[in-house]
Formats: C-alpha cells, sequence, structure tokens
C-alpha cells in the first residue's frame, strides 16, 4: 500500500513532465518558424539575410532564440548599408510570448552606412531591448539599456557620436494612441571634427546628461509609413513634460509643445529654465554660437526673465527654421 501511494505522485511528476516537454518541443518548433517567416517578409522586402543557424535552447526555465553570424545587406531604396551582427539573443518565459528581451553580443560592424565607402564597428559592454507586444501583435511597450557604448570608424566619414557611457530608454503606446516615452543619457561623446572648435573649447566634447520625458499624440498616423506629413495632418503633437541638459556651463530644464510647420520643420516652444545664465551667455557669445552684435540682447533678456528656484526662465523657440533663445536667433534649421 505504502509503495503505491508512492508511485502516484511520481508518475504525476513524470507526466506533468513529459507534457511539458511536449509542449516545449512544440512551441520550439513554431519559434523557428516565425523566424524563418520574419526572415522571409524582409527578403521580400528586398533585404538579403544570411545566418549561421537558427538555435532555440533555454530548457526547462525559458525560450532561447539564438542567431549567430548574421549579414544583413539593405536594398537601395533603404540605403544599401551591410550589417554584420556577431549574436543575437531572444528570450522569453514559457507561459509569456508576449514579452521578448533580445540581447546583442558585439561586435557589430556597418558598412556603407554614413556614405558609400564608410566602415564602422559598434560595441557595448551590455546591449538589450525589452518588447511587450499586445494580442494583434503590435508592440506595445519597449525598454532599452545600453552600457559603455563606443563606435570606432574603420573607413569614412565618422557618424556624429563616438561615445555614450549609459542609455535607459522605457516607452509605451496607450490606449488613446500616445506615445509616451522617457529616455536618460549620460555620458554623451562627439566625433572629433563634428563640434566647431570654438563650441567644443566652451562646452567640451562631452555633455554630461540629457534626459527627456515626453508624448507624442497621433503615434499611429507616424510609425505607419514614418511620413511626417501624415503625422502632421492628423494633429500630431510633441509634447515634452520634462527635459534636462548638462553640458559644460549649461544647465537647463525645460518643458514645452512641438509640431511641424508644412515643410516638415519642427514649430514650437519650451520654457526652458537656466540654472546659470551669465556663464551660458558667456559660452554662447565666446563660442561664436551668439553673435557679438547679440550679446546685450541675450544678457538683457537673461536679466529681465522671471527669476525662480531653478534659475532663469527664457522661450526656446522653433518657427520657420529659425532657432531663437529669447528674443535671439541661434541659427536655423536647412
Amino acid at each position: 500500500m505504502l509503495r503505491s501511494k508512492l508511485l502516484w505522485p511520481i508518475a504525476g511528476i513524470i507526466l506533468v513532465l513529459l507534457a511539458y516537454s511536449a509542449y516545449w518541443v512544440f512551441a520550439s518548433q513554431q519559434l523557428r518558424k516565425g523566424v524563418d517567416d520574419w526572415v522571409a517578409d524582409q527578403e521580400a522586402a528586398g533585404y538579403a539575410i544570411e545566418h549561421d543557424g537558427v538555435r532555440i535552447g533555454g530548457y526547462p526555465y525559458r525560450f532561447q532564440i539564438r542567431v549567430t553570424n548574421s549579414r544583413i545587406q539593405a536594398p537601395a531604396s533603404d540605403g544599401g548599408w551591410f550589417a554584420h551582427l556577431t549574436e543575437v539573443r531572444a528570450n522569453a518565459m514559457p507561459h509569456d510570448f508576449s514579452h521578448w528581451i533580445l540581447d546583442f553580443t558585439g561586435p557589430v560592424t556597418l558598412d556603407d552606412y554614413t556614405e558609400p565607402g564608410s566602415s564602422l564597428e559598434l560595441n557595448a559592454t551590455d546591449a538589450r531591448v525589452s518588447l511587450v507586444y499586445g494580442r494583434r501583435g503590435e508592440t506595445e511597450r519597449v525598454g532599452a539599456e545600453l552600457r559603455d557604448f563606443v563606435v570606432t570608424t574603420h573607413a569614412g566619414r565618422a557618424p556624429d557620436i563616438q561615445a555614450i557611457d549609459e542609455v535607459i530608454l522605457n516607452g509605451m503606446v496607450a490606449e488613446d494612441d500616445r506615445l509616451r516615452l522617457r529616455m536618460m543619457v549620460n555620458g554623451i561623446t562627439a566625433s572629433p571634427g563634428v563640434l566647431d572648435p570654438d563650441v567644443e573649447r566652451e562646452f567640451g566634447g562631452t555633455a554630461a546628461l540629457a534626459r527627456i520625458d515626453l508624448e507624442v499624440s497621433q503615434w499611429s498616423a507616424l510609425a505607419r509609413g514614418a511620413n511626417a506629413l501624415a503625422w502632421r495632418e492628423a494633429d500630431g503633437m510633441l509634447h515634452i513634460a520634462e527635459s534636462e541638459l548638462e553640458w559644460g556651463p549649461a544647465h537647463i530644464t525645460g518643458s514645452g509643445d512641438f509640431t511641424l510647420d508644412s515643410q516638415a520643420r519642427p514649430d514650437g516652444r519650451l520654457s526652458l529654465r537656466i540654472t546659470d545664465p551669465d556663464a551660458l551667455a558667456n559660452a554662447l557669445v565666446e563660442s561664436g554660437v551668439v553673435p557679438e552684435e547679440n550679446e546685450q540682447a541675450l544678457r538683457l533678456a537673461a536679466m529681465l526673465a522671471p527669476r525662480g528656484p531653478d534659475g532663469v526662465s527664457l522661450p526656446f523657440r522653433i518657427h520657420e527654421g529659425g532657432i531663437y533663445l529669447g528674443p535671439v536667433r541661434l541659427g536655423g534649421i536647412d
């Protein structure tokens, strides 16, 4: 009798393990088919994709899709660039295929990306993306973490950014068709020669912090084909709830709203709070961003502007291609 009482629980455990193993094998086959279907869709769109194989692992705790030595050639209509990824891993829990975490192992090489003949190598100690999908397969949430990101230029023109210490990003699409995005970037270093020498002398080559909390209304109109004018016609609006920049003498926070004009240029206004307006004004004039003839106008605007615990408040505007800080024009958008 005691022996039969022990056999039933053991048999039940074995049955559960067999059922779970059968489910795991079936699900892994479906995942492999999903990867093959995705590759086929991209190739139908003109991309050429090769790799050294798709491996499904992680049993019994998770599902892991591992793709090694991927080579992707974009069609000429999308720039004709070529990318080589050392390894990409996608992980999901057995009970939730709506949430995937992608982990990239470097280096990643990009050829013909900034210009024909260019060659870039991308490295990071940590690069991962979190994706949460809805019932119809649309992306509802996205998160990303990037640390110790470095771009090495082997040929051609270097990109504007050479290195980033850290990026943390979180975004979600709400039911009212608004994209809500928060992003913080630490240690942004410009590539050599990107900044004007006078600007780099006054502000430095590295921005310590850039942070933004924003909402994009009518998100589906922008996400569908990335058509900026279609988003404008749908009355799309970019609302910046909070932003912050620390770059040399510039310590600025602000909030405001932007849309696009008829030529798809940004149009709107930020209410800026400047911690040390005198230091910023000096740097803007010495770097040549603000011409000397506008120096007094800028200082007068800073002197007359409202002051609070966070510093002086000044408007930052972009209108009809012009960029203005208070009454002073800083430049334009081509």
